[in-house]
């Protein structure tokens, strides 16, 4: 996967607005690219990550790792959205 792929996915998981809490920590999904991405924040440390995708074919698993500009964003997506107001 290319660089501007995984720095869009990223992108759209830093703006995502909703999230799912599973055992291994908050998860979103967004699409791009004709897929569905699943993008997993970090539990308790450690990068958030591309944990896979679905689409027209099928699933894959993946295990992309974000860098720490782009893990922080998304930490704090995941945090306003589960956040009881």
């Amino acid at each position: 996967m290319d660089q501007a792929t995984i720095t869009a996915i990223f992108t759209a998981a830093a703006g995502a607005t909703s999230w799912k809490r599973t055992n291994l920590g908050l998860r979103a999904t967004v699409d791009h690219g004709g897929y569905t991405w699943t993008v997993q924040a970090p539990q308790d440390s450690g990068p958030a990550y591309i944990a896979g995708s679905s689409g027209y074919g099928g699933s894959t698993s993946e295990y992309i790792e974000a860098s720490w500009a782009q893990t922080i964003p998304i930490v704090d997506a995941a945090m306003a959205a589960t956040r009881l107001h």
